[in-house]
């Protein structure tokens, strides 16, 4: 008789209980274990100290004085960059006073001068210094305000280059300023101040050009260089003082401890994992395959609790079959067994539950592959196949039998879903 109930289709297989997030950890060098706080299946929390390696308090001496280093090299360049910045500064202001006092000697050396009219070899060479004083003082400017750019950049370059310059056509006025006038008159009373008020602008040039380059900070440079080198050793130290410990990255539980007091281990010794995210691990034979999809429901009996069903999700179908005792195949012969690997995730609701259950226990797991429900179904024995995917059943009408196309749509081993052609309550003819 047609009827109607509800459809699931299952997979089914045999799953080991696991736990996510499963990590390896072990001291950063090779070394002897000074202490060891904790055995297998020990839950801990993300921080605790798990094992301690020999000779830390090395470590921790090499990484406290290496600290200190750089605290003093910290305090050496703080100091040099304040010296060096007042220091350029002060120079600086001393080199435009200095260039002032020039232009003001100059005309005070003009106006004591018998000339009427100032020759030409000395108004040739005025001219020419107070152009290249200009040049040198735009310069001057341009290399200040573009210094913070980084050192390949295309503007703070072409600055560098014209300070120099500038510099060199400034010497050179100056220069050709001060012997200009003929030698005979050119130590006379009224030159003097000329000469020397020339004399301490290159006397301030010089002082300047040693706070304003990068040969002049050479302290700073080489304070620099020493801080970078003392954060360096301080880095190496520090790791190898971290790395003498080994500490849980999170909160989970213990699966191995392969070593114990006084071992000289290498490589990673203990096994952790995630104890908040259980997973179960199963396999499936390999012609359910057409039967599981990601996120599929999934129900688990663990044999500890069979009495009790837990229910979850597939997150991962492994592409790889493995035979039935689990090993990966790397060529399938011909009518060999195969078997599918899926990954369960249990719902949080059930986890204080599974937490209590050791990592390792068996469970059977069912697929719910497709599931409907308040269907049309008939027995499997009841459809006629035509063609692939066409059905049809022999329906009793009026005492004779009387074959009907039908629509089928979820099957099992016992039953098939009709989507159309029969309607509850009739008769339908189950072959034997």
């Amino acid at each position: 008789m047609v009827q109607k109930g509800n459809l699931s289709i299952y997979a089914r297989g045999i799953g080991t209980l696991g736990a996510s997030n499963e990590t390896k950890l072990g001291f950063g060098t090779n070394g002897v274990i000074a202490d060891i706080m904790v055995k297998v299946g020990d839950k801990v929390t993300m921080g605790d100290i798990l094992a301690v390696q020999s000779g830390r308090e090395q470590y921790e001496a090499a990484a406290a004085a290496d600290k200190l280093t750089v605290l003093y090299a910290e305090q050496t360049l703080k100091t040099n960059n304040d010296e060096s910045g007042l220091v350029s500064a002060q120079a600086q202001t001393d080199l435009i006073n200095e260039e002032g006092a020039l232009a003001r000697a100059m005309k005070i050396w003009r106006s004591t001068q018998s000339w009427n009219q100032s020759p030409s070899f000395f108004v040739t060479a005025e001219v020419g210094l107070e152009s290249t004083m200009r040049n040198l003082t735009i310069a001057r400017s341009n290399y200040t305000k573009y210094s913070y750019l980084p050192s390949d950049n295309s503007i703070r370059s072409s600055a560098e280059a014209s300070l120099p310059e500038a510099q060199k056509e400034f010497n050179s006025a100056l220069l050709a300023l001060l012997s200009a006038y003929p030698a005979e008159i050119r130590q006379t009373k009224n030159d003097i101040p000329l000469t020397m008020a020339a004399a301490r602008v290159v006397q301030a040039q010089r002082t300047w050009e040693a706070f304003s380059d990068d040969s002049g900070f050479g302290k700073v440079a080489i304070a620099e260089q020493e801080l970078a080198s003392a954060k360096a050793t301080y880095g190496l130290s520090q790791s190898k003082l971290d790395n003498s410990r080994v500490v849980a990255p999170m909160d989970g539980v213990l699966l191995s401890v392969l070593g114990k007091k006084g071992d000289n281990v290498s490589g990673p010794f203990i096994t952790m994992a995630d104890s908040n995210q259980r997973f179960v691990t199963t396999l499936l034979d390999g012609t359910d395959i057409g039967k599981v999809a990601v996120d599929h429901k999934v129900e688990v009996i663990f044999d500890a609790l069979p009495n009790q069903i837990f229910t979850g999700r597939i997150t991962q179908i492994d592409p790889n079959l493995y035979t039935p005792a689990g090993d990966q195949i790397l060529t399938q012969t011909p009518g060999q067994v195969t078997m599918i690997k899926i990954l369960v995730s249990l719902e949080e609701t059930t986890s204080n539950t599974i937490q209590t259950l050791p990592l390792g226990m068996t469970a059977t797991v069912n697929v719910v592959g497709n599931e409907t429900d308040g269907v049309i179904l008939i027995p499997i024995q009841a459809l006629i196949e035509q063609a692939p995917g066409k059905y049809s059943v022999l329906v009793i009408e009026n005492g004779l039998q009387k074959s009907r196309s039908v629509e089928v749509g979820l099957m099992d081993f016992s039953y098939a879903e009709i989507k159309s052609g029969l309607s509850v309550g009739e008769i339908v003819v189950i072959s034997k």
